[in-house]
């Protein structure tokens, strides 16, 4: 079986010679499960933005179980090539395109099985291809879900994809993860590596191994399953939305609002975001919320006022700029209460409350991936920082001082901003995005509703726009890390090898040769 990929390569000189004959894959797969057309290798070495280094694999590789990965990661190794590693493919940072040739994608979907369920010690252990939608219906009737929060295009991605790139999320409740190493050995963390109780209850025994594979960009080995804490469901919940007229007045709420430690997710939206919240992603559940809602009598005041505005044909975000949404969680409907209560001292400092229904709606429906592009069809790409409290109100202005200098040359080119923020115990994520129409690709076609897909196939490419959104947001990550904010998802987009300190970095990289010592896993990423 020969490929070659010639298109691909930076300086082809046209020399036919140059060919790479890939192993049997199709003896330990099957035929079916190995793909090395162009077209395939194309797809799954693209994500959702750009990459200048991009490269094709040479094959994708489809893997059934455990013995499978072991024996194809073997395959590989000694054939010296790299080897990538695979999800749901909704990075936008690279953290699945190949830097360099010669090297195979290992597409890890397959791998999808809900191995255990104990709701007895509230573990649940899932295969590192199962979707975060999968897991959280394989729990559906237990009154348990994952003390990890999922990402919203869980839909999608993969739990092995969101433990490799990282998430703002603490991930303590990650157990134990199953690791193939880059020598095809298989590994277990936590109190699940002991030989005599292998159950993955507890994650600190002894050095915490399962943190070493988080966050890594796949370039510590090919994760096959993991093991996931598990709490109660709330037995209530709680709403409360409140306008701010800038993100200043609004960051100090959030900010106050996440010292008090209190079981609450908190969301901000900038006022294009607020104002198309109900366009894109949201009508399913507000007519879900409706209909719920004609069967309780008690209904708070925000959702009274949203179905009294719906009703006059007005819509609920009427006149909003900045917006912040709170969910509360708690034993009962007044511990709820009392929790919104505390919230409001600071909330209503500098804001006026509002109808509730969105943050309602996002929690009838937290899967969905229409959020990837703009509501008509613009590319999309977000660039995230992670700012402690003290530095939040100053990146808030910094930023926007930044997209207003660059604001002609947006208009321009038909490009736009957004904003999406969310506290956590300790920072602010602060994530801005900027929309661009331009070619819509394969990738996120086939993640699009029919009538979408069609409406938006032929934009076209637009190479201008292109160019330049990749010199706004190198520079937005510059003046995010001038700021001293960290970064999830890091893959090959944000700096890590190169922020480190001198000693840090030696034992990054003592840890990689150890693992990896030929650099075979997913190269390239964390290098930067």
């Amino acid at each position: 079986m020969r490929r070659r990929f010639g298109s691909w390569k930076p300086h082809d000189d046209g020399d036919d010679d140059d060919m790479l004959v890939l192993p049997d894959f199709a003896s330990i797969v099957g035929r079916e499960q190995v793909q090395t057309s162009a077209a395939a290798c194309d797809y799954f070495s693209s994500d959702i933005f750009f990459w200048a280094q991009r490269r094709a694999t040479n094959a994708v590789i489809a893997p059934a179980n455990v013995a499978e990965v072991i024996r194809v990661v073997r395959m590989a190794a000694e054939a010296g090539l790299a080897i990538v590693s695979r999800g749901g493919g909704m990075s936008y940072t690279g953290g699945y395109v190949p830097d360099r040739d010669n090297c195979v994608t290992l597409d890890l979907r397959r791998l999808n099985r809900i191995l255990e369920i104990n709701c007895e010690d509230q573990y649940v252990t899932v295969e590192a291809g199962s979707t975060w939608m999968a897991v959280s219906a394989a729990l559906d009737g237990s009154g348990l879900r994952p003390m990890f929060r999922a990402p919203y295009s869980g839909i999608y991605s993969t739990v092995g994809g969101a433990l490799s790139q990282g998430t703002p999320d603490d991930m303590a409740g990650i157990l134990s993860l199953d690791v193939v190493l880059a020598d095809g050995t298989a590994v277990r963390t936590g109190s699940a590596a002991r030989a005599n109780y292998p159950t993955p209850f507890f994650r600190n025994f002894g050095p915490d191994f399962t943190g070493l594979f988080i966050a890594d960009g796949g370039t510590h080995g090919v994760k096959t399953a993991a093991s996931i804490a598990l709490e109660p469901k709330p037995r209530a919940l709680g709403y409360a939305s409140f306008a701010y007229q800038t993100l200043e007045a609004m960051m100090r709420a959030m900010v106050a609002c996440a010292r008090e430690k209190l079981p609450i997710r908190l969301m901000g939206l900038d006022p294009r975001k607020s104002q198309n919240a109900p366009r894109v992603g949201f009508k399913d559940a507000i007519e879900t919320l409706a209909k719920v809602a004609l069967t309780r009598p008690k209904l708070g005041a925000g959702m009274r006022d949203a179905f009294s505005m719906a009703a006059a044909g007005r819509n609920f975000m009427e006149g909003v700029r900045w917006s912040l949404h709170i969910t509360a969680e708690g034993s009962s409907d007044s511990a709820v209460e009392a929790v919104l209560d505390i919230l409001r001292q600071h909330t209503l400092r500098e804001a006026r409350e509002i109808p509730n229904l969105l943050p309602m709606a996002l929690g009838a429906k937290p899967y969905s991936v229409r959020g990837f592009l703009g509501a008509d069809g613009e590319r999309w790409v977000p660039t995230n920082a992670m700012i402690p409290f003290s530095v939040a109100e100053r990146a808030a202005t910094q930023v926007q001082q930044y997209f207003e200098s660059h604001r002609e040359r947006m208009n321009a080119l038909g490009m736009w901003k957004s904003y999406m923020l969310a506290p956590r115990p300790g920072f602010v994520v602060l994530e801005p995005s900027f929309y661009w129409r331009d070619e819509v690709s394969a990738l996120h076609i086939d993640h699009l509703d029919s009538v979408s897909a069609a409406k938006f196939a032929d934009h076209e490419a637009n190479f201008p726009a292109r160019v330049f959104a990749i010199e706004l947001r190198d520079g937005l990550k510059t003046l995010l890390d001038d700021l001293g904010a960290a970064h999830v998802q890091l893959a090959k987009s944000y700096a890590y090898r190169s922020v480190l300190s001198p000693e840090a970095q030696q034992l990054w990289q003592r840890v990689r040769h150890a693992l990896d010592p030929h650099d075979i896993m997913n190269p390239g990423n964390l290098q930067r």
